[in-house]
Protein backbone atom coordinates (compact mmCIF):
# COMPACT_ATOMS: atom_id res chain seq x y z
CA UNK A 1 0.00 0.00 0.00
CA UNK A 2 1.43 3.37 -1.04
CA UNK A 3 2.22 5.89 1.67
CA UNK A 4 0.50 9.26 1.71
CA UNK A 5 2.71 12.35 1.44
CA UNK A 6 2.25 12.97 5.17
CA UNK A 7 3.17 9.38 6.07
CA UNK A 8 6.18 9.43 3.74
CA UNK A 9 7.40 12.70 5.27
CA UNK A 10 6.94 11.30 8.79
CA UNK A 11 8.92 8.17 7.86
CA UNK A 12 11.66 10.30 6.32
CA UNK A 13 11.93 12.47 9.43
CA UNK A 14 12.30 9.38 11.58
CA UNK A 15 15.43 8.51 9.56
CA UNK A 16 17.26 11.83 9.40
CA UNK A 17 17.94 12.53 13.07
CA UNK A 18 19.40 16.00 13.57
CA UNK A 19 18.42 16.99 10.00
CA UNK A 20 14.84 17.37 11.25
CA UNK A 21 15.91 20.82 12.49
CA UNK A 22 17.20 21.90 9.05
CA UNK A 23 14.81 23.92 6.82
CA UNK A 24 12.65 21.62 4.68
CA UNK A 25 14.06 22.39 1.22
CA UNK A 26 17.68 22.24 2.39
CA UNK A 27 16.99 18.99 4.22
CA UNK A 28 15.39 17.55 1.09
CA UNK A 29 18.48 18.39 -0.98
CA UNK A 30 20.76 16.81 1.63
CA UNK A 31 18.60 13.67 1.55
CA UNK A 32 18.64 13.75 -2.25
CA UNK A 33 22.43 13.49 -2.45
CA UNK A 34 22.42 10.63 0.12
CA UNK A 35 25.35 11.64 2.37
CA UNK A 36 26.11 8.09 3.62
CA UNK A 37 26.96 6.96 0.09
CA UNK A 38 29.42 9.86 -0.25
CA UNK A 39 31.72 8.29 2.35
CA UNK A 40 33.07 5.93 -0.34
CA UNK A 41 34.40 8.68 -2.65
CA UNK A 42 35.72 10.63 0.35
CA UNK A 43 37.64 7.73 1.88
CA UNK A 44 38.46 6.01 -1.42
CA UNK A 45 39.61 9.21 -3.08
CA UNK A 46 41.73 10.25 -0.11
CA UNK A 47 43.24 6.75 0.17
CA UNK A 48 44.11 6.51 -3.53
CA UNK A 49 45.63 10.01 -3.58
CA UNK A 50 47.73 9.39 -0.46
CA UNK A 51 48.97 6.01 -1.71
CA UNK A 52 49.90 7.62 -5.03
CA UNK A 53 51.70 10.40 -3.17
CA UNK A 54 53.64 7.83 -1.12
CA UNK A 55 54.50 5.54 -4.06
CA UNK A 56 55.71 8.50 -6.09
CA UNK A 57 58.19 9.55 -3.43
CA UNK A 58 56.18 11.97 -1.33
CA UNK A 59 56.39 12.16 2.46
CA UNK A 60 53.73 13.32 4.87
CA UNK A 61 55.08 15.39 7.75
CA UNK A 62 53.41 14.94 11.13
CA UNK A 63 51.47 17.94 12.50
CA UNK A 64 53.40 20.04 15.04
CA UNK A 65 51.60 21.25 18.16
CA UNK A 66 52.21 24.70 19.72
CA UNK A 67 51.15 26.17 23.05
CA UNK A 68 50.10 29.39 21.35
CA UNK A 69 48.34 30.45 18.14
CA UNK A 70 47.95 28.79 15.61
CA UNK A 71 48.33 25.79 18.01
CA UNK A 72 48.84 23.35 15.14
CA UNK A 73 51.11 23.66 12.12
CA UNK A 74 51.06 21.01 9.38
CA UNK A 75 53.68 21.27 6.67
CA UNK A 76 51.73 19.35 4.02
CA UNK A 77 50.69 21.74 1.24
CA UNK A 78 49.62 18.78 -0.95
CA UNK A 79 46.65 18.32 1.39
CA UNK A 80 44.81 21.11 -0.43
CA UNK A 81 45.30 19.35 -3.77
CA UNK A 82 43.85 16.16 -2.32
CA UNK A 83 40.87 18.05 -0.93
CA UNK A 84 40.06 19.62 -4.32
CA UNK A 85 40.31 16.26 -6.07
CA UNK A 86 38.19 14.45 -3.51
CA UNK A 87 35.57 17.20 -3.69
CA UNK A 88 35.24 16.51 -7.43
CA UNK A 89 34.65 12.81 -6.70
CA UNK A 90 32.07 13.67 -4.06
CA UNK A 91 30.30 16.08 -6.42
CA UNK A 92 30.02 13.52 -9.23
CA UNK A 93 28.52 10.99 -6.79
CA UNK A 94 26.09 13.59 -5.45
CA UNK A 95 25.10 14.46 -9.03
CA UNK A 96 24.57 10.80 -9.89
CA UNK A 97 22.40 10.22 -6.81
CA UNK A 98 20.30 13.29 -7.60
CA UNK A 99 19.84 12.47 -11.28
CA UNK A 100 18.88 8.88 -10.53
CA UNK A 101 16.12 10.00 -8.17
CA UNK A 102 14.86 12.62 -10.62
CA UNK A 103 14.51 9.99 -13.37
CA UNK A 104 13.17 7.26 -11.07
CA UNK A 105 10.23 9.19 -9.63
CA UNK A 106 7.60 6.64 -10.69
CA UNK A 107 9.69 3.72 -9.42
CA UNK A 108 10.40 5.45 -6.11
CA UNK A 109 6.70 6.14 -5.59
CA UNK A 110 6.42 2.37 -5.22
CA UNK A 111 9.78 1.38 -3.74
CA UNK A 112 10.88 4.40 -1.69
CA UNK A 113 7.99 6.87 -1.24
CA UNK A 114 9.81 8.46 1.71
CA UNK A 115 12.49 9.96 -0.57
CA UNK A 116 12.27 13.74 -1.12
CA UNK A 117 11.00 13.67 -4.73
CA UNK A 118 8.13 11.15 -4.42
CA UNK A 119 6.97 12.65 -1.13
CA UNK A 120 6.78 16.07 -2.82
CA UNK A 121 9.47 18.05 -0.97
CA UNK A 122 11.40 18.41 -4.25
CA UNK A 123 10.05 18.39 -7.80
CA UNK A 124 11.64 16.39 -10.60
CA UNK A 125 12.89 19.63 -12.14
CA UNK A 126 14.46 20.71 -8.86
CA UNK A 127 16.18 17.32 -8.49
CA UNK A 128 17.50 17.60 -12.06
CA UNK A 129 18.72 21.13 -11.34
CA UNK A 130 20.62 19.87 -8.29
CA UNK A 131 22.11 17.06 -10.41
CA UNK A 132 23.29 19.34 -13.23
CA UNK A 133 24.63 21.87 -10.71
CA UNK A 134 26.82 19.18 -9.15
CA UNK A 135 27.89 17.88 -12.57
CA UNK A 136 29.01 21.37 -13.59
CA UNK A 137 30.78 21.86 -10.26
CA UNK A 138 32.50 18.51 -10.81
CA UNK A 139 33.91 19.63 -14.16
CA UNK A 140 35.00 22.97 -12.76
CA UNK A 141 36.68 21.41 -9.74
CA UNK A 142 38.34 18.57 -11.71
CA UNK A 143 39.83 21.00 -14.22
CA UNK A 144 41.87 22.56 -11.40
CA UNK A 145 43.71 19.31 -10.62
CA UNK A 146 45.24 18.05 -13.88
CA UNK A 147 44.09 16.93 -17.33
CA UNK A 148 44.39 13.19 -16.64
CA UNK A 149 42.30 13.47 -13.49
CA UNK A 150 39.71 15.55 -15.38
CA UNK A 151 39.62 12.96 -18.18
CA UNK A 152 38.76 10.11 -15.81
CA UNK A 153 36.20 12.27 -14.01
CA UNK A 154 34.55 13.06 -17.36
CA UNK A 155 34.27 9.33 -18.14
CA UNK A 156 32.69 8.73 -14.74
CA UNK A 157 30.23 11.58 -15.35
CA UNK A 158 29.15 10.24 -18.74
CA UNK A 159 28.72 6.71 -17.39
CA UNK A 160 26.59 7.87 -14.44
CA UNK A 161 24.38 9.88 -16.80
CA UNK A 162 24.06 6.88 -19.11
CA UNK A 163 23.12 4.73 -16.11
CA UNK A 164 20.02 6.78 -15.34
CA UNK A 165 18.88 8.56 -18.50
CA UNK A 166 16.96 6.99 -21.43
CA UNK A 167 17.44 5.79 -24.07
CA UNK A 168 20.75 4.24 -22.94
CA UNK A 169 19.73 3.75 -19.30
CA UNK A 170 22.20 1.10 -18.17
CA UNK A 171 19.92 0.46 -15.19
CA UNK A 172 17.58 -1.49 -17.52
CA UNK A 173 20.34 -3.69 -18.91
CA UNK A 174 21.06 -6.30 -16.22
CA UNK A 175 24.80 -7.08 -16.16
CA UNK A 176 25.68 -3.77 -17.83
CA UNK A 177 23.97 -2.05 -14.90
CA UNK A 178 26.14 -3.84 -12.33
CA UNK A 179 29.27 -3.36 -14.45
CA UNK A 180 28.74 0.39 -14.88
CA UNK A 181 28.38 0.90 -11.12
CA UNK A 182 31.40 -1.31 -10.44
CA UNK A 183 33.57 0.59 -12.91
CA UNK A 184 32.61 4.09 -11.81
CA UNK A 185 32.58 3.49 -8.05
CA UNK A 186 35.29 0.86 -7.90
CA UNK A 187 37.91 1.15 -10.63
CA UNK A 188 37.67 4.56 -12.27
CA UNK A 189 37.10 6.61 -9.14
CA UNK A 190 40.15 5.08 -7.49
CA UNK A 191 42.33 5.49 -10.59
CA UNK A 192 41.15 9.09 -10.99
CA UNK A 193 42.19 9.90 -7.41
CA UNK A 194 45.55 8.21 -8.04
CA UNK A 195 46.06 10.67 -10.91
CA UNK A 196 46.03 13.60 -8.49
CA UNK A 197 49.77 12.90 -7.98
CA UNK A 198 50.52 10.74 -11.01
CA UNK A 199 49.30 11.99 -14.37
CA UNK A 200 50.24 8.70 -16.07
CA UNK A 201 48.59 5.89 -14.07
CA UNK A 202 49.47 3.36 -16.80
CA UNK A 203 53.07 3.30 -15.52
CA UNK A 204 52.06 1.58 -12.28
CA UNK A 205 49.77 -1.46 -11.88
CA UNK A 206 48.94 -0.59 -8.25
CA UNK A 207 45.78 1.53 -8.75
CA UNK A 208 44.46 -0.88 -11.39
CA UNK A 209 44.99 -3.91 -9.16
CA UNK A 210 43.28 -2.23 -6.19
CA UNK A 211 40.53 -0.88 -8.44
CA UNK A 212 39.94 -4.31 -9.99
CA UNK A 213 39.47 -5.93 -6.58
CA UNK A 214 36.98 -3.24 -5.55
CA UNK A 215 35.17 -3.38 -8.91
CA UNK A 216 34.68 -7.14 -8.67
CA UNK A 217 33.44 -6.70 -5.11
CA UNK A 218 30.94 -4.02 -6.15
CA UNK A 219 29.83 -5.88 -9.30
CA UNK A 220 28.23 -8.62 -7.24
CA UNK A 221 27.46 -7.01 -3.90
CA UNK A 222 25.68 -3.97 -5.38
CA UNK A 223 22.79 -6.36 -6.09
CA UNK A 224 22.06 -6.14 -2.35
CA UNK A 225 20.40 -2.78 -3.02
CA UNK A 226 17.92 -4.30 -5.47
CA UNK A 227 16.06 -6.75 -3.24
CA UNK A 228 13.82 -4.10 -1.68
CA UNK A 229 13.05 -2.58 -5.09
CA UNK A 230 11.68 -5.62 -6.92
CA UNK A 231 8.06 -4.44 -7.13
CA UNK A 232 8.77 -1.07 -8.74
CA UNK A 233 11.68 -2.31 -10.85
CA UNK A 234 9.58 -5.11 -12.32
CA UNK A 235 6.69 -2.78 -13.14
CA UNK A 236 8.91 -0.31 -15.03
CA UNK A 237 11.18 -2.78 -16.81
CA UNK A 238 14.34 -2.52 -14.71
CA UNK A 239 16.18 -5.81 -15.35
CA UNK A 240 17.98 -6.25 -12.03
CA UNK A 241 19.30 -9.63 -10.91
CA UNK A 242 16.43 -10.26 -8.42
CA UNK A 243 13.82 -9.29 -11.05
CA UNK A 244 15.28 -11.53 -13.79
CA UNK A 245 16.45 -14.54 -11.77
CA UNK A 246 14.37 -14.40 -8.59
CA UNK A 247 15.31 -13.67 -5.00
CA UNK A 248 17.06 -16.92 -4.07
CA UNK A 249 19.25 -17.10 -7.16
CA UNK A 250 20.11 -13.40 -6.81
CA UNK A 251 20.99 -13.92 -3.15
CA UNK A 252 23.34 -16.79 -4.01
CA UNK A 253 24.91 -14.64 -6.73
CA UNK A 254 25.56 -11.64 -4.49
CA UNK A 255 26.77 -13.87 -1.63
CA UNK A 256 29.69 -15.12 -3.74
CA UNK A 257 31.02 -11.58 -4.15
CA UNK A 258 31.13 -10.93 -0.42
CA UNK A 259 33.94 -13.52 -0.30
CA UNK A 260 35.52 -14.02 -3.76
CA UNK A 261 37.33 -10.64 -4.18
CA UNK A 262 39.41 -11.14 -1.03
CA UNK A 263 40.96 -14.29 -2.50
CA UNK A 264 42.20 -12.12 -5.38
CA UNK A 265 44.47 -10.23 -2.98
CA UNK A 266 47.04 -13.06 -2.60
CA UNK A 267 46.91 -13.53 -6.38
CA UNK A 268 47.76 -9.85 -6.86
CA UNK A 269 50.62 -10.07 -4.36
CA UNK A 270 51.96 -13.24 -6.04
CA UNK A 271 51.93 -11.43 -9.40
CA UNK A 272 53.74 -8.49 -7.73
CA UNK A 273 50.93 -6.12 -8.60
CA UNK A 274 50.60 -5.28 -4.90
CA UNK A 275 53.17 -5.33 -2.12
CA UNK A 276 53.37 -8.68 -0.22
CA UNK A 277 51.99 -7.25 3.03
CA UNK A 278 48.66 -6.60 1.30
CA UNK A 279 48.06 -10.32 1.89
CA UNK A 280 46.91 -9.32 5.42
CA UNK A 281 43.64 -8.03 3.95
CA UNK A 282 42.64 -11.54 2.93
CA UNK A 283 41.39 -11.84 6.52
CA UNK A 284 38.35 -9.80 5.43
CA UNK A 285 36.99 -13.13 4.18
CA UNK A 286 35.77 -13.68 7.76
CA UNK A 287 33.62 -10.54 7.50
CA UNK A 288 32.27 -11.74 4.17
CA UNK A 289 31.31 -15.10 5.68
CA UNK A 290 29.40 -13.27 8.42
CA UNK A 291 27.44 -11.40 5.72
CA UNK A 292 26.69 -14.74 4.05
CA UNK A 293 24.96 -15.79 7.27
CA UNK A 294 22.88 -12.59 7.20
CA UNK A 295 21.88 -13.25 3.58
CA UNK A 296 20.94 -16.84 4.41
CA UNK A 297 18.77 -15.72 7.32
CA UNK A 298 17.08 -13.03 5.23
CA UNK A 299 16.31 -15.30 2.29
CA UNK A 300 15.59 -18.67 3.83
CA UNK A 301 14.03 -17.73 7.15
CA UNK A 302 11.60 -15.04 5.99
CA UNK A 303 8.66 -15.49 3.67
CA UNK A 304 7.84 -11.82 3.19
CA UNK A 305 9.90 -8.64 2.76
CA UNK A 306 12.99 -10.60 1.76
CA UNK A 307 16.08 -8.57 2.71
CA UNK A 308 13.83 -5.62 3.62
CA UNK A 309 15.65 -3.52 6.23
CA UNK A 310 18.53 -6.00 6.11
CA UNK A 311 21.98 -4.81 7.22
CA UNK A 312 23.51 -6.53 4.16
CA UNK A 313 23.53 -3.34 2.07
CA UNK A 314 25.22 -1.39 4.88
CA UNK A 315 27.82 -4.12 5.30
CA UNK A 316 28.54 -3.85 1.57
CA UNK A 317 29.37 -0.16 1.94
CA UNK A 318 31.34 -0.65 5.15
CA UNK A 319 33.40 -3.46 3.58
CA UNK A 320 34.19 -1.21 0.62
CA UNK A 321 35.38 1.51 3.01
CA UNK A 322 37.46 -1.08 4.88
CA UNK A 323 39.12 -2.15 1.62
CA UNK A 324 39.99 1.45 0.78
CA UNK A 325 41.37 2.21 4.25
CA UNK A 326 43.15 -1.15 4.42
CA UNK A 327 45.13 -0.44 1.26
CA UNK A 328 46.06 2.99 2.60
CA UNK A 329 47.22 1.77 6.02
CA UNK A 330 49.26 -1.12 4.64
CA UNK A 331 51.02 1.01 2.02
CA UNK A 332 51.87 3.70 4.58
CA UNK A 333 53.26 1.16 7.03
CA UNK A 334 55.09 -1.22 4.71
CA UNK A 335 55.87 0.53 1.41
Amino acid sequence: MALSAKEARSKALSKVGILRFVPGKVRAIIELIRPFTLLAPIIGGTSAALISFKVNGGTVAAPVLYMGYPFVRWDFPEALTIIWGVIALVFVNAASNSLNQAVDLDIDRINKPYRPVPRGDLSQDEARTVAWFFYLMTLWRASWVNSTFAFFILIIMLMTIAYSVPPIQFKKRLWISNASIALTRGMLGFVAAWCIFDDNPFNDPTPWAMGLIMSIFIFGTITSKDFTDIKGDKKFGMRTVPVVYGVKTAARFTAVFFVLPFFLIPVMTYLKLLIPETFIMTTMVAWGIYVLVLIYEAVYKKEDNVLENSPVWKHMYLMLLALQLGFLIIYYIYY
